[in-house]
Parts: structure tokens; sequence; C-alpha cells
């Protein structure tokens, strides 16, 4: 296994874990002020985050329709999680301070 191809899986595994702190700060209620959406919002950024780099660890090895699947999946989560700051934030559900 190449030096990028061990680095990326450890980004995506390191990513991944990630999501799941952020859930478990959801469900055991230790931000006090992180609601449901706020949470979806971290979850689903850091799940788009794991795939692109799950997505360059399938490339290394030449898997070129996971790969894809992977990247597109991952840029749609990343947008997906981008809109819905934008509209937490203009609709005050997100709240900075």
């Amino acid at each position: 296994m190449s030096k990028s191809s061990k680095r990326y899986i450890f980004l995506a595994i390191i990513f991944s874990l990630v999501t799941i702190t952020f859930t478990l700060l959801y469900r055991f209620k230790v931000v006090a002020r992180m609601d449901l959406y706020l949470a979806v919002t971290y979850v689903t950024y850091f799940v788009g985050i794991a795939l692109l780099y799950n997505g360059a660890y399938v490339r290394e090895h030449g898997h070129t329709t996971s790969t894809g699947i992977n990247f597109g999946f991952g840029i749609l989560f990343i947008i997906a999680s981008t809109v819905m700051l934008v509209y937490g934030l203009v609709t005050g559900i997100i709240l900075l301070f």
C-alpha cells in the first residue's frame, strides 16, 4: 500500500469518527445548544468529506466506478450541508451567538 493510499484511508477513518462523535454529542445532549438540525448539518458535512477521502483511496487502487460514486455522493453531501447551513443561518434555526 502506498503512502498516499494510507493517508487517504487514515483521513477517511478520522472524518468518519468525527461524524460518529457529532452523532453521539447530539444523542447524549453533551452540547446544550446543539439541536437536531445543527447535528444533521455537521454529520452531513463530515460524511461528505469522508466519502471524498474514501474516493481518493479507491482511486489509488484503480476502482473507477466506486471512485465516481464516492466523489459524487461526497460532493452531494457537502453541497447539501452548505445549503442547510445557509438556510439555518438565514432563518435563525442556527444561532451564531
